[in-house]
């Protein structure tokens, strides 16, 4: 594609922009030179991978072909959505903002798969940036500038990971109805949403665009399954086979949600690519633990404010969990593509954990605080 640039311009900003480059011409002088352009199966939806080529293409206008430089620029895009992700919600951590620093900045996985030129880095600059946004927008900071950047971030999600903002967007949604309606109990908010938004997802085919939301999340785990077949993957594992129905769907949210809290499995440990991520979950199930133990014996009370973000946390993350599941046979891919929640999963607990008990009866968390 960046060949392209010297040798027909005009072509070379086609592919960059998306205009005008799906015929023949671009397929037998470029395509199919390009191995990721076109998937080996078809989800029947929008190929987020032509955004990343994309979006190296024009990196290296300025890197010269020196892949550390588009390293650089990724890891710094990332930085920078972690960091806005940190100024949205550490008001509301002020007694334990060393747990919050390493919930938002330090988890391993998030660490490793934001770190490089992938999805994940661009992905989490987006969210934190449409998030911090978001947030300037309710603070009553009018301006067009943090409108524009708001609707901008959702269009750009829309092209990087579209099941992501699919997750995001009912919590965008009950999140800025608990504000703005002053509303001191958001679950009566974000129930109703998540039925509506759940009627709409069932009920796509008959709306338009006449987009059949559920069809294609069955005909994204049938290829998913093919994929990992066709490429024998080593962490494959079976999935229950999901009817686009209602009651197809819903019977098998359970095992999804399970998936993405369990797996790799311990057994998987015969490499140790899985342990890191074997041990992260460890932590994490225990940090769930701890904080339903705080919640029944130690009747923690929240904020209006705290609750708002607990939920939209939660909701967001068991959305994703359950979209990613669902379609996901694959242990190595299951863990990087939880990435995006893992950071509010654990913002969710870390507010439930008393961290001066913690770091009384375990010295060394002190840093914790």
């Amino acid at each position: 594609m960046y060949n392209a640039l010297y040798s027909n311009p005009v072509d070379f900003f086609k592919m960059l922009f998306g205009y005008g480059n799906d015929n023949e011409h671009f397929f037998n002088n470029y395509y199919v030179e390009m191995n990721n352009w076109n998937r080996v199966y078809d989800f029947n939806a929008y190929n987020d991978s032509r955004t990343i080529i994309r979006v190296n293409a024009a990196i290296r206008l300025i890197s010269f072909g020196n892949f550390h430089v588009h390293t650089l620029i990724f890891t710094i895009l990332s930085m920078i959505g972690f960091t806005a992700i940190f100024k949205t919600f550490k008001k509301l951590f002020t007694n334990k903002i060393g747990a919050f620093t390493i919930t938002v900045f330090l988890i391993p996985s998030v660490i490793f798969w934001s770190s490089g030129a992938l999805k994940e880095s661009i992905l989490i600059f987006g969210m934190g940036i449409l998030i911090y946004s978001m947030n300037k927008l309710l603070e009553k900071k009018l301006g067009s500038k943090h409108l524009l950047i708001f609707i901008s971030c959702i269009i750009f999600l829309c092209f990087i990971k579209f099941y992501v903002i699919i997750a995001l967007i009912p919590c965008i949604i009950a999140y800025i109805t608990t504000i703005k309606l002053n509303i001191k109990r958001p679950i009566a908010v974000y129930l109703p949403i998540l039925f509506l938004c759940g009627i709409l997802a069932f009920n796509s085919v008959s709306i338009p665009p006449y987009y059949d939301f559920v069809e294609t999340i069955a005909h994204k785990q049938k290829d998913f399954i093919r994929l990992a077949e066709v490429t024998d993957s080593g962490s494959q594992f079976k999935l229950t086979k999901l009817e686009p129905s209602f009651t197809g769907i819903v019977k098998v949210v359970p095992e999804a949600l399970l998936n993405c809290f369990i797996r790799p499995l311990p057994q998987s440990g015969k490499s140790l690519v899985y342990l890191p991520s074997i041990i992260e979950n460890i932590i994490i199930l225990l940090s769930i633990f701890l904080a339903v133990f705080s919640i029944f014996k130690r009747k923690v009370t929240l904020t209006w404010e705290a609750k708002n973000m607990v939920w939209f946390s939660l909701v967001f993350t068991i959305l994703l969990f359950t979209i990613i599941g669902l379609t996901t046979p694959v242990s190595g891919a299951l863990v990087r593509y939880k990435v995006p929640a893992l950071p509010f999963l654990g913002i969710a607990i870390l507010t439930f954990l008393n961290i001066d008990y913690l770091s009384e009866k375990i010295p060394f968390l002190k840093f914790l605080k």
